[in-house]
């Protein structure tokens, strides 16, 4: 008995020496958190109105407060050594050490001072096209819908100008980023950025090629198409977005109006049982150098979407999936700071893309949208052949931006052409047209997370329409609500789809819809009729 009460005695004073030295730290890991929830807020609240053109702005302040509050090294020390226990506990510190690591090459003020000059140039240039002068959305939109293909290949080359004005200083940033990481995290800046969202790099990798070599059959036959309906010898830049307007340039007019845009995403969230407003969602359009976004300035309390001035499809695409982001940003369900914000990024696309992937579904284009039912077929195979196209055209990007950061002294027009003629299959012509992406100035390793979001998204559609059949109710939003828009950074990517979809991430539900395929749960997989 006196052996058993002296090992009472040695538990309990465990325990408090634990409390005594672990608690604090748990304590000021809290307080941390809330004082980067609050500052966050204030940093997207700042970038919201930038991006709304407010050039007056600045979110650098804000942005050297936060490096100020997760570079406390004495408290970074003390949180590396915690014994912690708790697996929500654990979870957090490691997110606040990772979040410490990003934040000092991030915040940077010198990079940070870089990146708002490249933003500002992406945010105030005009494009020249003759004598007139375009915003973003309205070149795209030339491009993308005009039938004077000469004016096509015009606004297409017209992209090289802000290659002109950016090209040196996305350089320079590039080469700034990797300087940051060698110093904070020993290996590349790629490297770590694909760590920290959740990818491993042979896996990224190895997805590139399986959707790349898995669906070649099919892409050749798209370009052959192409040749053939558009009655040109020769596929060129210019003609890749311009074919899938074609396919439904007899409605898309008529049943894809802009100024319906909100309205109408309204109605298809309430399919789902999810009444926006209700949430706190705001939305607006504006003019950007991006293709929209959401804003997740409080998670739960308050979001902001931004969507781009487009036309037609495209528009209606990017507007649900902005909105995708903000329901999971509004249903957030997670219990600090950290978990809510700092989610793998593939995951948070693919939440934001299954909302968009309703877009292309026959009973919401018939019933939404007004389309019949021959139509919403045209609908469903001018997405899965763009589909086939985007996701080279974005493997393409992604790679050539991983290559940039391996060697950025190189050509980097003629890096982008080659791997672009490469995975798309038409010649570039030597134009400079790479810095047309904003995404390498301001959000560097992040175009790969758009490809395994597309995986991610495939998977749990493929789940819902297992679960719910082809027509989704409120059933189904509620499944959405409690095993994916509701989670964080609890579990890992791997975790929540295997959790949500009862098997690990894969991308052959991806390649089968890319092919045409229809699955099936009981004899593998059968091409549509």
């Amino acid at each position: 008995m006196r052996l058993k009460h002296f090992a009472l005695l040695l538990l309990c004073l465990a325990a408090s020496v634990w409390a005594q030295t672990n608690a604090p730290i748990a304590t000021t890991l809290s307080e941390k958190e809330k004082q980067l929830e609050d500052l966050y807020a204030d940093y997207w609240r700042t970038e919201y109105k930038i991006a709304c053109g407010d050039d007056s702005l600045s979110s650098s302040p804000i942005q050297n407060h936060i490096r100020a509050v997760v570079s406390d090294d004495p408290f970074l020390a003390d949180l590396k050594a915690a014994k912690f226990t708790d697996a929500l506990l654990l979870r957090r510190r490691d997110l606040f050490l990772e979040e410490a690591t990003y934040t000092k090459i991030s915040n940077d003020p010198k990079l940070t001072t870089l990146v708002e000059s490249i933003t500002h140039e992406e945010n105030n240039i005009r494009y020249q096209v003759d004598d007139k002068k375009f915003t973003r959305a309205e070149l795209s939109n030339l491009v993308a819908n005009s039938a004077d293909r000469n004016l096509r290949e015009q606004a297409w080359k017209a992209r090289s100008q802000i290659t002109t004005q950016n090209g040196d200083r996305i350089r320079q940033a590039i080469k700034l980023r990797n300087d940051l990481a060698l110093r904070f995290t020993h290996t590349t800046f790629s490297i770590f950025m694909l760590r920290r969202k959740g990818v491993e790099t042979q896996e990224l990798f190895s997805w590139f090629e399986q959707l790349r070599s898995e669906t070649e059959p099919e892409y050749q036959q798209l370009l052959q198409q192409m040749r053939r309906e558009l009655h040109v010898d020769k596929i060129e830049p210019w003609d890749l977005e311009y074919y899938f307007s074609v396919l439904t340039n007899d409605f898309e007019p008529q049943h894809f109006l802009p100024e319906e845009g909100w309205a109408k995403t309204k109605q298809l969230a309430s399919t789902l049982g999810y009444d926006l407003d209700k949430l706190p969602i705001e939305m607006r359009t504006a003019d950007l150098s991006f293709a929209g976004a959401a804003y997740p300035i409080l998670y739960g309390k308050e979001v902001k979407i931004l969507a781009n001035r487009y036309a037609g499809i495209r528009f209606y695409d990017r507007l649900l999936h902005a909105t995708g982001h903000a329901l999971h940003y509004s249903l957030m369900n997670e219990p600090s700071f950290l978990l809510r914000a700092n989610y793998a990024e593939p995951f948070d696309e693919g939440m934001a893309q299954v909302f968009a992937l309703m877009l292309y579904r026959p009973d919401v284009d018939t019933k939404l949208f007004g389309l019949t039912t021959a139509q919403a077929e045209v609908m469903a195979q001018r997405f899965r052949l763009k589909s086939l196209f985007d996701l080279r055209d974005t493997m393409a990007d992604s790679l050539f931006e991983f290559e940039a950061y391996a060697d950025p002294d190189q050509d980097m027009s003629a890096l982008y052409n080659r791997i672009h003629a490469q995975y798309v299959g038409v010649e570039m012509h030597d134009v400079p047209v790479w810095a047309y992406n904003p995404m390498y100035g301001s959000d560097p390793i992040y175009l790969q997370s758009f490809v395994v979001a597309e995986i991610v998204a495939r998977q749990i559609e493929h789940t819902l329409d297992k679960k719910f059949g082809p027509t989704w109710s409120h059933a189904a939003g509620e499944y959405l609500r409690a095993r994916f828009y509701s989670r964080g950074a609890s579990q890992n990517l791997s975790q929540i789809m295997q959790a949500g979809t009862g098997e690990r991430l894969t991308a052959k539900h991806l390649v089968a819809q890319l092919r045409g395929i229809a699955e099936s749960s009981s004899s593998g997989v059968k091409r549509k009729p």
